[in-house]
């Protein structure tokens, strides 16, 4: 049973939306103060910022059902009305659909923001499309999964499909394979970074504080392979609901961090330079020399600190 109540959830929940709100806030003020304007991944990162805000919504709406659910099942409270059970699994996949959708805007904020840096290298550019197609492949797949979760689209709706043993047993199948796609995909998006770290030429020490910012993202990989295994081997509603609040939360004020190494950087006197006079400015390099790959590096910025990457 959950020693959590129904109010420390819902607070809990609010909590966290609410740090996602300040440091989204926080982020386009940065940008806008940094780079005089926002990019595709600000607004990327927008969209992910309101998609969640209608997912913790509709989680709010069904906490009142997930105890009566618990406490039934806990054999402390009267079963739930044929409506009721009705309304929580409709409510259940559409928590189930937005936050895929979540996880995926937030992975694609990443994805534009590497690729406003290191857009520049060719060698980055194949991987970038790689790994966007995969991250691609794998939302489809773990979205449309959901459709059967009660054994067939036809059936979503049906009660006694979606409680029966074999409904039963596929959501634990496909809550294995949302995890094993989810963190593959994640995986492959925190490597493009740090495969281009090796390229630079900066500091050690300087690398590996760029290497630990990127890195930042495996907090969402620990946390969806816990969810996963606490969603598997059963457990009380509640505590399972908090990890998937969560799980997005956390990836949506993680895709806010690296924003703020902005703050960090604007006490230097190095040169602030928008990624697109950036961009431009290496391209026409790269556009008047013949040297080959390995040899060629140009200056890029992250976040306004210029570091060198290769062609």
């Amino acid at each position: 049973m959950s020693d959590i109540s129904r109010e420390g959830l819902t607070a809990l929940t609010w909590v966290f939306t609410g740090a996602g709100i300040v440091l989204t806030a926080g982020r386009y003020a940065i940008r806008l103060r940094t780079v005089k304007k926002l990019q595709a991944d600000d607004y990327v990162h927008g969209v992910a910022l309101l998609v969640l805000i209608g997912y913790v919504s509709t989680y709010t709406v069904m906490f009142p059902l997930n105890y009566s659910i618990e406490f039934w099942v806990a054999g402390r409270g009267e079963e739930p009305s044929a409506r009721d059970v009705k309304r929580y699994f409709r409510l259940e996949i559409a928590v189930s659909l937005l936050f895929w959708i979540v996880i995926t805007l937030v992975k694609f904020a990443f994805l534009l923001f590497y690729r406003l840096i290191f857009g520049v290298s060719r060698p980055f550019m194949r991987a970038w499309w790689a790994v966007t197609v995969f991250t691609m492949i794998t939302f489809l797949i773990c979205f449309l999964s959901v459709l059967w979760a009660c054994e067939s689209p036809q059936h979503l709706l049906v009660t006694e499909r979606c409680l029966s043993d074999r409904a039963l047993n596929r959501t634990t199948v496909i809550t294995s394979m949302w995890c094993g796609f989810n963190v593959a995909s994640d995986l492959t998006i925190i490597a493009l970074p740090l495969w281009m770290l090796r390229g630079l030429q900066m500091p050690t020490s300087r690398k590996l504080g760029l290497a630990a910012l990127f890195l930042v993202a495996i907090t969402d990989v620990i946390f969806d392979i816990t969810r996963t295994v606490y969603t598997v081997h059963g457990g009380a509603v509640a505590l399972d609901t908090i990890w998937d609040i969560l799980e997005p939360t956390i990836a949506l004020i993680i895709s806010s961090l690296p924003t703020y190494k902005a703050l960090l950087s604007s006490s230097t006197k190095r040169k602030t330079t928008s990624y697109q006079n950036l961009a431009s400015g290496v391209a026409n390099k790269l556009s008047t020399t013949h040297r080959s790959e390995a040899d060629e590096s140009q200056d890029i910025e992250l976040n306004s600190s210029p570091i060198q990457a290769e062609r």
